[in-house]
């Protein structure tokens, strides 16, 4: 899978968005029934940038349309490294040993199964993953149905898709210094 371009560097602060997706049903009673229809966060990203050069505007343009649009997903890491919790790395299979970790760079992992913070039976493998993430790598590969979850200080790494389907070059352009170019967060696979 394609990472977004690290170069050129987006304006700081960029915003980076938790979505949850929760169903929520109302009652006469004015109570209200909550599910969570998604356990882990997905993170929408929008990028501004200053005065960009006719070359980097036209790399950040042809990955634009390299991903058609919307229609195929990539990766993007965070500008800054930070601690994130409760990240979903996978889910067991009774075969697999090695999973990516969803960051690069990372430090202060803790690996949980089901919850469960384990102590042992796991080593962090420092880069090699897709797009260069950090990668676990347990002494028993994980039951089946075993979620594999992390928290972790480093860059994350979000699947992503952009969010428009449709843009002109111009607008596309305009985006990049005003209203920022929408990255649409996507679960992780």
């Amino acid at each position: 899978m394609a990472q977004y371009p690290t170069v050129p560097k987006p304006q700081m602060p960029y915003e980076l968005t938790s979505v949850f997706k929760t169903l929520i049903s109302g009652f006469d009673s004015g109570k209200e029934q909550r599910r969570e229809k998604q356990t882990y966060a997905k993170y929408d990203v929008s990028l501004t940038y200053n005065a960009l050069s006719s070359a980097n505007l036209n790399l950040l343009w042809n990955f634009y349309m390299a991903r058609h649009g919307d229609a195929e997903a990539f990766y993007f890491y965070t500008l800054e490294t930070d601690a994130w919790a409760n990240v979903f790395i996978g889910t067991g299979d009774a075969s697999t040993f090695i999973f990516d970790l969803p960051g690069k760079s990372t430090s202060s992992q803790t690996i949980y199964y089901n919850g469960t913070a384990l102590g042992s039976g796991y080593a962090i493998l420092t880069g090699g993953g897709t797009e260069s993430s950090d990668r676990v790598q347990f002494t028993a590969a994980p039951d089946e149905n075993v979620i594999i979850t992390c928290d972790l200080t480093g860059y994350m790494r979000i699947r992503c898709r952009f969010e428009d389907p449709k843009m002109s070059k111009k607008n596309f352009m305009g985006s990049l210094y005003q209203t920022g170019i929408k990255l649409k967060g996507l679960t992780a696979l």
